[in-house]
């Protein structure tokens, strides 16, 4: 594709790029002065667990999980589908969608404790509720350490539970559309290969209950709403998975012409496109298209779906 067209392309999802970034900086930098800090009762015996100094998933842990997804999407890409860029571009800009920052705003806003949180707050001694409210709040905490007390009420949601259902949710549905999973024909490899990243995300979420992070309906919510906000990211580039062609990307926003000199045509952006004659027949080899054949069409093909045919009107 010629590079101007490229530019134009790009630019054109420029703005979508833009406000991830200054989303995540956004959340990052500036949501902690907005931190609730409700009240509490020191007898819920929910938050009166110890402090598990070394957590199963760490922070770092994490990064580490999501970054497995985002591989596993380069990789395939690249060694599967080099020349498919759009497809590249599609799955990275969903997979960075579903695993967004607005899992921020709930908890700084929410503010439930979590339970350990007395272990955090060491109260003072002889605190008790308020009399009339039956109700106290952190002024009886001892603790110096403000940062650890406000991260204390951060447990509604999970935020390993959403990001990890999320981002190991989208490279599920990303691996179940390359694959066919839906394609009427049962192989079980299918199954653990697109199983296995959801696998890894409810561990995670049991990691945080066993840890004494979060209360497991924080947890149980996190996790539906990872679920739910990566589906819906999904179906902006991507058909469903009984689509026949549910392993190509929907086409650009815009077409890309190109003028040189006199002579005006249409740019092959290089991209999968989508028409209406092809569709997946199974078994039958009535009308089959060489692999070359599908390429010179703008049909891109793949390891895990080499039998493409040629539907007669």
């Amino acid at each position: 594709m010629h590079l101007s067209s490229r530019i134009r392309l790009f630019l054109s999802y420029s703005v979508d790029w833009t406000i991830l970034i200054l989303v995540a900086l956004f959340a990052q930098l500036y949501l902690n002065q907005f931190q609730q800090f409700p009240e509490f009762d020191l007898t819920d015996t929910s938050i009166q667990f110890s402090i598990k100094e070394v957590q199963t998933v760490s922070n770092s842990l994490l990064v580490v999980v999501l970054v497995i997804p985002y591989l596993a999407i380069v990789v395939g890409n690249l060694l599967f589908n080099f020349r498919n860029w759009w497809d590249l571009h599609a799955s990275l800009l969903g997979f960075y969608s579903a695993s967004g920052s607005f899992v921020q705003f709930v908890r700084v806003t929410v503010g439930r404790p979590r339970p350990d949180f007395i272990a955090r707050c060491i109260p003072a001694a002889g605190s008790a509720n308020s009399p009339f409210f039956g109700l106290t709040n952190i002024t009886i905490c001892q603790s110096t350490d403000s940062a650890f007390i406000k991260d204390g009420m951060r447990s509604f949601f999970s935020g390993h539970a959403i990001l990890s259902a999320a981002g190991l949710g989208f490279m599920s549905l990303y691996w179940a559309g390359k694959l066919h999973l839906f394609n009427r024909q049962a192989y079980t490899y299918k199954v653990w290969l697109v199983f296995s990243p959801l696998v890894l995300s409810i561990w995670v979420c049991l990691t945080r209950v066993a840890d004494r992070r979060h209360h497991w309906n924080d947890v149980a919510t996190g996790f539906i709403i990872g679920l739910l906000f990566t589906y819906i990211v999904y179906r902006q580039f991507y058909p469903p998975l009984g689509d026949p062609e549910c392993n190509v990307p929907f086409p650009p926003r815009i077409t890309m012409t190109e003028d040189e000199g006199t002579r005006h045509e249409s740019i092959s952006l290089r991209l999968p496109t989508r028409k209406p004659g092809w569709m997946r027949l199974g078994g039958s080899s009535r009308n089959a298209a060489p692999g070359a054949e599908l390429e010179s069409l703008g049909f891109l093909t793949t390891p895990f779906d080499s039998r493409l045919f040629l539907s007669q009107a």
